[in-house]
């Protein structure tokens, strides 16, 4: 069962989001705003703050949500680009699956078709929750448990 907006408002009210904001809450899912630190794949080199993101074609970046993303063990979430963004030229690559029991900040892989300027703090992603059938038994506990900030391949 995919979560409607009453479902994911009690979820982020219980602690599934920090921070917080209602109004990001859509009527099957919930933005997610991108942070201010990036990382360069095109560059070599280390994080970067930012106070804009400034993409070119073939300068592919990691980039992070402001949120911490709490996911109980029967709960799974998938990442989609908000399709306003994909219509300006930015592109998401599919590696936006969230397993039950994962926690931390959620790294994003963006790039873009044309030049593109983003400020820290839009709502760029949406995240949108599903029920399992139960809980598992075998929660996340990879490698990326906890992330915060934008994290390179571990």
């Amino acid at each position: 069962m995919i979560f409607p907006y009453q479902h994911i408002r009690a979820w982020a009210e219980s602690g599934g989001i920090d921070p917080f904001d209602p109004s990001l809450i859509n009527p099957a899912s919930v933005d997610l705003r991108i942070g201010s630190r990036i990382v360069s794949l095109a560059m070599p080199g280390g994080e970067l703050d930012c106070t804009t993101i400034d993409l070119w074609p073939g300068m592919p970046i990691l980039a992070t949500t402001v949120e911490f993303v709490r996911l109980p063990d029967d709960m799974a979430g998938a990442v989609y680009l908000k399709s306003s963004w994909a219509r300006r030229g930015l592109d998401h690559a599919l590696a936006g699956w969230v397993d039950p029991g994962f926690c931390g900040q959620l790294t994003l892989e963006l790039h873009a078709h044309r030049p593109l300027t983003i400020s820290p703090g839009s709502p760029v992603v949406q995240l949108v929750l599903m029920r399992l059938g139960e809980a598992t038994n075998k929660p996340y506990q990879g490698r990326y448990q906890n992330q915060t900030g934008p994290t390179r391949a571990r």
